[in-house]
């Protein structure tokens, strides 16, 4: 590395002023030390040069370097921020994997445990045939919902011809990659962008030109905890942190294409994920599933037929006999 020592700045300045170029005042230093030193002169003199034509080498291609991100206006602390961010990015993206990953493995168990449990409750009712019948029948009848319209999710999201996007049940993920900005070959910075994340709405465009998405969106999100950052210089990726997370989002923004969330796969969603209130709400919703596959009361159901029994218990004086529950 050059030697950044300012000490002798005046008498080099002086010495290289009673030279006609700055080769020539090179010349005189170089020809001073093989004169009155060892150094180009003496026995490491072929190492020493060799250590020179090395730190000259060093210094063009940092000179080099240097005009390059000069030409293409790049900042040295913006480039180091983006690097950092992106490290940061993979080390969560990796921790979030693995998370997902053991909770893939969980939820197949309980799936696995439900199943079998169903399967001995259908032995036990002999009914197989009138309640795969019946199940048939539920599933031809959820042709009509609303939430059963849409095309089939690619990782529980979409692509657009403005952007890609996948979600879990607590985020959301957009890509928008530079040509879909109309930036094809360029360089993509964040000063070049012009991107507004509020709670419901959404608006990303290149400064001085139209905006590419603005809207508003399918549902709430919190500000705080959403994020963009830029990957390659070549894609936009935003992160939105959802508030309702015990949903799926059937599109990004209002008006764009939706996809069929009866058909979000969610075992991609983490249980650990989530805040322990809805985490408890989730694993309520599973239990009860799992209660009506095995033809079972949900556990409001339960609730409503022990508060029944107690009430009765406390009235043996009244006649139930002639009541129907539903």
């Amino acid at each position: 590395h050059m030697s950044m020592n300012t000490k002798y700045d005046d008498t080099l300045a002086a010495m290289c002023q009673q030279h006609q170029t700055e080769m020539e005042f090179l010349n005189t230093i170089f020809g001073f030390l093989q004169r009155r030193t060892q150094f180009f002169n003496g026995p490491k003199a072929e190492n020493n040069f060799q250590t020179l034509i090395n730190t000259l080498e060093f210094q063009l291609k940092e000179y080099r370097k240097a005009s390059y991100k000069k030409q293409q206006g790049i900042d040295e602390d913006e480039e180091l921020e983006a690097k950092r961010a992106e490290e940061e990015r993979l080390k969560v993206e990796k921790e979030k994997a693995a998370k997902q990953a053991e909770a893939r493995k969980r939820e197949q168990a309980e799936r696995e445990a439900a199943r079998k449990a169903k399967e001995e409750a259908e032995k036990a009712s002999g009914e197989v045939p009138k309640e795969v019948k019946k199940e048939e029948k539920e599933d031809e009848d959820d042709d009509d919902d609303e939430d059963n319209k849409g095309v089939k999710p690619v990782n529980n999201g979409g692509v657009t011809d403005k952007y890609t996007w996948s979600q879990t049940l607590s985020e959301l993920q957009v890509v928008i990659t530079r040509e879909q900005l109309g930036l094809e070959g360029v360089s993509m910075k964040g000063k070049m962008l012009d991107i507004d994340i509020k709670k419901k709405s959404l608006k990303i465009g290149v400064k001085g030109k139209e905006a590419l998405i603005d809207g508003e969106l399918h549902q709430q999100v919190k500000m705080e905890n959403s994020i963009w950052t830029i990957e390659d210089s070549s894609r936009v990726v935003l992160t939105l942190e959802k508030v309702n997370q015990m949903e799926w989002w059937k599109c990004v923004v209002v008006g764009d294409p939706e996809i069929n969330t009866r058909k979000v796969e969610p075992e991609n969603s983490s249980l650990s994920d989530l805040d322990g209130d809805t985490r408890q709400t989730v694993e309520k919703m599973m239990y009860d599933q799992r209660q009506k596959a095995m033809g079972l009361p949900t556990s409001e159901e339960q609730k409503k037929q022990d508060m029944l029994q107690k009430f009765m218990s406390q009235h043996p004086e009244m006649d139930f006999s002639k009541c129907k529950f539903n």
